[in-house]
């Protein structure tokens, strides 16, 4: 089955911002299959205030062979936008895209190893 991830971020209103957004989905797409998945393509998306949004971000997959979309909601917290927003995106891309698998993954933030990259992060400034 063919895969592809997408990335969320809520998005900012400085376009700076966003684009370091952009290049970090880009580094990641670029280091290779992780935990054993392989996607067709690994792209950026945004919540509010920028472009791509999920759906505009879904149909840049429309020329690809994509059976399964899983979304990755690179958040801290599980606050309003996490348990409630992106939920209902991901609800109103299935509705638009009936055949095709859309997986809402965990939120970056619930992350195991959390604590010890933020550790070690921190360590390397010290």
């Amino acid at each position: 089955m063919s895969k592809a991830l997408l990335i969320m971020a809520h998005g900012s209103r400085s376009e700076t911002a966003n684009d370091e957004f952009r290049v970090l989905v880009n580094t990641v797409a670029e280091s290779g299959p992780g935990a054993g998945q392989e996607y067709v393509a690994v792209l950026p998306c945004f919540l509010e205030l920028a472009n791509p949004s999920l759906i505009e971000a879904i149909q840049q997959l429309e020329h690809q062979p994509v059976e399964t979309v899983q979304l990755y909601p690179l958040f801290f917290n599980k606050g309003k936008h996490v348990g409630r927003d992106i939920p209902a995106q991901v609800e109103d891309a299935r509705q638009r895209f009936p055949d095709l698998s859309i997986e809402l993954l965990e939120y970056f933030g619930s992350a195991r190893g959390l604590t010890s990259l933020i550790l070690q992060h921190v360590s390397e400034q010290a």
